[in-house]
């Protein structure tokens, strides 16, 4: 009331001034001069020292703006509504013509050091240059579009269906909780005027009220915190990394049914390992420098890198056992009965590995017979008699001929082994991975 009254003074004072110079002074900038007048914007805005300024706090977000991973920040733009009453700024409109509101730059008028604490800006402004709305009861009401800056931790296990969560706390930066109060306000978090972001959903946005007790002071210290929660769009992400690391490890898959004596086998595997290799860095260039946690997308790379390096492996034993030369030895009785007898069944080479036995059998009898012979005949008769002679070696170049495609054969079916157990390893670890990843992706709602 003691404001009221000195109000209404200040009024019939310049009032009086108006009928003895200008009748047309208006009312309005009467009662800006009047509340203003003896005002200090310095002092918290109450008589009574230890009345509580409540703060009605509330955020509304309108668009992101960016995600940096790399770096952990989120900017975000808002309009940030802050209200409180001012005990020295109240009027009865009656006395200015009904005037019950109006608005004057903020930096004319005190205002509740809230910060946010998170901000990573590199200049802290309590405010803009904005206008603020000043009702007749002492309402101060003061809207501000803002753009934040904030960290937000990252952690992308799951990218690239990963969901964030970005904490904003906003709270006095000196004032304790017996001075300034923090009331969330009933709007607060509306996404009536929210933008949709290419990149991220916007989920929802809880809003909590936290009263902090410190270890050094027995005041207490409110906050609100509004936790953002966004949903990553994979769809960017499925088009230029997922799919083309598929269809690249498809073409690795490819070089196991190129022909044992196709000299570009290798050259295909290596470039093909150097294109994994891009990709994981590509990948990593998404990804904060963290150890805390890593990206499925990226152990789901090492495992293709490390299954076409041992493609290469496989595919160097397989050339070498296809190019023997001359005089090469027979193949090992076990390996010959695990590839050809059950082996060469699972990749319908069954055909060709019951001919080649069957040569091989020739083979052995042959070989028997003509040790039994040079037993019975003595060695004497093998130094002597070089048209015998003549006549072994174009039979052991048809045996050495066996051997050799024998070793071919061997080469071919374990090359579609290789294959096949790359195609179902590849087919499992990949459908698991992409089952598993999307089922992490619940909760999602579109904003509108």
């Amino acid at each position: 009331m003691a404001v009221e009254k000195h109000v209404s003074l200040e009024y019939l004072v310049h009032a009086v001034n108006r009928k003895s110079s200008d009748a047309g002074v208006d009312s309005q900038a009467i009662l800006i001069d009047a509340l203003l007048s003896n005002y200090s914007k310095y002092t918290r805005p109450v008589i009574n020292a230890t009345t509580i300024t409540v703060v009605s706090h509330r955020l509304q977000p309108i668009q992101i703006l960016d995600v940096d991973e790399k770096n952990q920040i989120i900017s975000l733009k808002v309009w940030l509504i802050l209200r409180w009453y001012d005990e020295f700024l109240t009027w009865n409109p009656s006395d200015f013509g009904g005037i019950t509101v109006v608005n004057i730059p903020i930096e004319l008028v005190w205002q509740p050091d809230i910060y946010l604490y998170g901000s990573v800006s590199e200049v802290f402004n309590r405010h803009l240059d904005t206008d603020v709305s000043i009702y007749s009861d002492g309402l101060v009401r003061a809207p501000q579009p803002y753009i934040y800056k904030a960290t937000c931790e990252i952690d992308a296990t799951f990218f690239p269906f990963d969901q964030q969560k970005c904490s904003l706390k906003f709270g006095s930066w000196t004032y304790d909780g017996f001075h300034i109060d923090l009331d969330i306000s009933p709007n607060s978090g509306r996404l009536n005027n929210y933008i949709l972001n290419g990149e991220w959903h916007l989920v929802k946005i809880p809003i909590v009220k936290h009263v902090v007790f410190y270890v050094c002071c027995v005041e207490p210290y409110p906050d609100i915190t509004y936790t953002l929660i966004i949903q990553r769009r994979p769809r960017f992400y499925i088009y230029t990394l997922v799919i083309p690391v598929i269809l690249l490890f498809i073409l690795v898959l490819v070089g196991f049914y190129l022909p044992s004596n196709c000299g570009e086998r290798i050259t295909l595997f290596v470039t093909s390992m150097l294109a994994l290799i891009v990709f994981l860095t590509l990948v990593g260039e998404y990804m904060p420098p963290t150890s805390d946690s890593t990206p499925y997308l990226q152990r789901y790379l090492l495992c293709l890198i490390g299954f076409v390096a041992l493609g290469s492996t496989t595919t160097a034993i397989n050339i070498s056992m296809h190019f023997q030369a001359p005089g090469c030895p027979p193949i090992p009785q076990w390996l010959q009965n695990v590839v050809f007898n059950h082996l060469a069944v699972i990749v319908c080479m069954h055909t060709r590995a019951k001919s080649y036995l069957m040569q091989n059998e020739y083979e052995l009898e042959q070989r028997s017979g003509q040790s039994k012979e040079r037993t019975s005949r003595g060695t004497n008769d093998y130094n002597n008699d070089d048209s015998e002679t003549s006549a072994i070696l174009p039979r052991n170049n048809i045996l050495y001929s066996y051997r050799i495609q024998g070793w071919q054969l061997l080469a071919q079916i374990l090359d579609r082994i290789c294959l096949i157990f790359f195609l179902l390893t590849f087919i499992g670890i990949t459908v698991g991975l992409l089952v598993f990843l999307t089922s992490q992706k619940k909760g999602v709602t579109h904003v509108h």
